[in-house]
């Protein structure tokens, strides 16, 4: 993923904030998982998640582990 899209991800802080997510959208939630755009560099591993399905306030999401690369 590249640096400015990474920095530009939704943080979620608590459960209710995922009300406004939709399938297909990367976020970061957890203190750890968003601290990450503070102390990761290119070249760093990453995590955050995808949203799979969403059925009215239920929400599906995996992990989804990357590569934090170099805007062009």
């Amino acid at each position: 993923m590249r640096q400015t899209e990474f920095q530009k991800m939704i943080d979620i802080e608590e459960e209710a904030d995922m009300d406004k997510l939709k399938e297909g959208d990367f976020f970061l939630y957890g203190k750890n998982v968003v601290a990450q755009k503070q102390h990761k560099n290119v070249g760093d591993e990453i995590s955050y998640y995808e949203v799979i399905a969403k059925v009215g306030k239920d929400v599906s999401y995996a992990p989804v582990f990357d590569i934090l690369k170099e805007d062009k």
